[in-house]
């Protein structure tokens, strides 16, 4: 029988969302660029964990932040994937209308870019 071991890590590379590596810069309408890299399979998981339970039993508020696991920086600064409601609560305040709008402009350019490539194939 094979043997699975698992190591938790801490720091940057620990809350960092695993992606395939494709990233897209959108501007802002406020003169912002964000970051979006196209997120691994376990980064929704991460960020509905990070919710808490309570929170993460309203379908619409979940429905509402998951494209924050797309947002890897704001003004080349890097953001990391919040692991706590606060940490959520304070990413959206931070992004304002502007950029919650911006990052689902760039959230859009990853499903056409997806269509594309389906296409292709």
């Amino acid at each position: 029988m094979d043997q699975l071991n698992v190591t938790e890590t801490s720091g940057v590379a620990a809350a960092q969302p695993a992606s395939d590596g494709a990233m897209i810069v959108v501007d802002t309408t406020d003169g912002r660029k964000l970051t979006l890299t196209y997120p691994g399979p376990l980064a929704q998981y991460k960020l509905v964990l990070a919710m808490g339970s309570e929170a993460a039993e309203n379908g619409r508020f979940v429905s509402m932040c998951l494209p924050l696991i797309y947002l890897s920086a704001i003004d080349g600064a890097p953001t990391l994937l919040p692991t706590t409601l606060l940490q959520i609560e304070a990413i959206i305040g931070r992004l304002g209308h502007t950029g919650l709008q911006a990052l689902q402009k760039g959230i859009r350019q990853f499903d056409q870019k997806e269509d594309v490539d389906s296409a292709k194939k």
